[in-house]
C-alpha cells in the first residue's frame, strides 16, 4: 500500500510540474519558467543526495546487519496466520529468485510454518514429483528439486546483472533533466523580465 501511494504521489508531482513548464513556455510566462527551473535543479539535487546516500549505506556493514535482521525475523513469521503478506512475499521472492531462505535452507529452521508442518514451503522447490496417490510431494531439505542457492546471494548476482540498466536509465534521465533545464535557461534568458511576478499566475 506504502509503495502504491509513493508512485500516486511521485506521479502528481511530475504530472504538476510538468504542466507548469507546458503553460510556462506555451504563455511565455517568465516568472512561471523561473519556477519549473528552480523545481528542476532541486530535483536534480535531491537526485543526488540520494543516490550518494544509498552508496554510503550499502557500504556499511551495520546497515547491512540491520536489513539482514529485519529480513530474519519476517522469514520466521512465514505461515504464521497473523501475517500473511509476509508469506507472500516470500513465496514471490523464492519463486522469481530460485533461492531458499535468507542464507540457505536452514533458515526456516525457526519458522512457525516448518515448526508446524515440518516441511519447507513450497516455494523454496521447483518442480514436485506426483507420489502414489497423485499429490504433489512436499519439500524437504533433501528434494532434489529444492533451490540452493540464499535469497541473499540470488539477489546480490540479480542486481549484478541489472546494474547496467540501472546505470544506462539513470544517465538517460539526468540527460534529458538538464537538457529540459538548459533548455528553459535558453528561453528565460530571451524573454523580457517583468517588473514585478504579480499576478504571477
Amino acid at each position: 500500500l506504502e509503495s502504491a501511494v509513493f508512485i500516486l504521489v511521485m506521479g502528481i508531482v511530475v504530472v504538476t510540474v510538468s504542466a507548469i513548464g507546458f503553460y510556462a513556455a506555451l504563455k511565455s510566462h517568465y516568472c512561471m519558467m523561473t519556477t519549473f527551473l528552480i523545481i528542476m535543479v532541486l530535483a536534480i539535487l535531491c537526485e543526488l543526495i540520494a543516490a550518494v546516500t544509498t552508496f554510503a549505506l550499502n557500504g556499511e556493514k551495520s546497515h547491512e546487519m540491520g536489513m539482514r535482521k529485519k529480513l530474519k525475523e519476517s522469514l520466521d513469521m512465514y505461515g504464521s496466520p497473523t501475517s500473511p503478506q509476509q508469506t507472500k512475499s516470500w513465496d514471490l521472492i523464492q519463486t522469481e529468485l530460485h533461492c531458499c531462505g535468507l542464507n540457505d535452507v536452514n533458515d526456516y529452521s525457526r519458522s512457525s510454518f516448518t515448526n508446524q508442518t515440518g516441511y519447507l514451503p513450497e516455494s523454496c522447490c521447483g518442480p514436485l514429483q506426483l507420489d502414489k496417490f497423485g499429490e504433489p510431494e512436499k519439500c524437504r531439505p533433501d528434494t532434489p528439486s529444492r533451490h540452493k542457492a540464499g535469497c541473499v546471494i540470488a539477489l546480490k548476482s540479480l542486481l549484478v546483472r541489472k546494474v547496467g540498466v540501472v546505470g544506462a536509465m539513470a544517465v538517460i534521465v539526468a540527460t534529458v533533466q538538464i537538457t529540459i533545464i538548459v533548455g528553459a535557461s535558453v528561453l528565460v534568458s530571451k524573454w523580457k523580465v517583468p517588473g514585478q511576478c504579480y499576478p504571477c499566475y
